[in-house]
């Protein structure tokens, strides 16, 4: 089951770990003996925590984080949930490609877009701009150093992206702003001579969208609080 489609959990207080509920039909606790579980590991772990202290736990916010790709198999997950009172971070491992995540957790919440940066790839802009007719590489140079201000002052908070990195899980990518589009545009004009401004001109119009060369590249540092 893909972890974005999972929201609820069974919980084991006295051992600090929980289980993914399969689906809404799933077996309660009650329902399960202990000839039952056919090697479903939800079973499995509602049998081997029927005596102790269980709860309902649901996901708490969107946030996700990844030591490596998210379609890395052997990527350890991290996110929060809550059991309506207080909140945990969860952090979801495995030994082997083989074997199922164990989800443990504590009390804590993550913070993320607290600690988070804006960046453009500057190795995507130079590419877009060498392109023939090429521009002088001081005059790039200088773009870039422009792009780079400009977006270092942009709040990540009011950014609304549109997807997430698959190959990097602590960035999402988003479009440029009006308002720093809008920047840009009058920098460029201090920038490149009249002559080039037509080119430099649509490669930012066509360029920053989300898919675009000029895409903001919203970086978390997350943490984890533990409460």
């Amino acid at each position: 089951m893909g972890l974005n489609t999972t929201l609820h959990f069974i919980a084991c207080r006295d051992c600090g770990e929980l289980h993914p509920i399969p689906d809404t039909g799933a077996a309660l606790l009650e329902d399960v003996d202990d000839g039952a579980n056919d090697g479903d590991p939800y079973k499995e772990f509602l049998i081997g925590h029927q005596t102790h202290h269980v709860a309902s736990f649901q996901r708490s916010g969107s946030e996700c984080c990844a030591d490596r790709p998210l379609w890395d198999p052997m990527a350890t997950l991290t996110f929060e949930v809550t059991d309506g009172d207080r909140s945990y971070v969860v952090t979801a491992t495995r030994r082997s490609i083989e074997d199922e995540r164990v989800y443990r957790f504590a009390p804590g919440v993550l913070d993320a877009m607290g600690n988070a940066e804006v960046q453009v790839d500057p190795r995507d802009v130079r590419r877009g701009l060498a392109r023939p007719p090429a521009l002088r590489p001081m005059k790039i140079d200088r773009f870039l150093s422009a792009v780079q201000e400009v977006v270092s002052q942009i709040d990540p908070n009011e950014l609304v992206t549109t997807f997430d990195d698959a190959n990097d899980p602590a960035v999402s990518v988003a479009g440029m702003p009006d308002g720093t589009y809008n920047e840009l545009l009058a920098r460029c004009n201090d920038i490149f001579d009249p002559s080039d401004l037509p080119r430099v001109v649509t490669f930012l119009s066509d360029n920053r969208d989300a898919d675009g060369l000029l895409a903001l590249r919203v970086r978390r540092h997350t943490t984890t609080l533990r409460g």
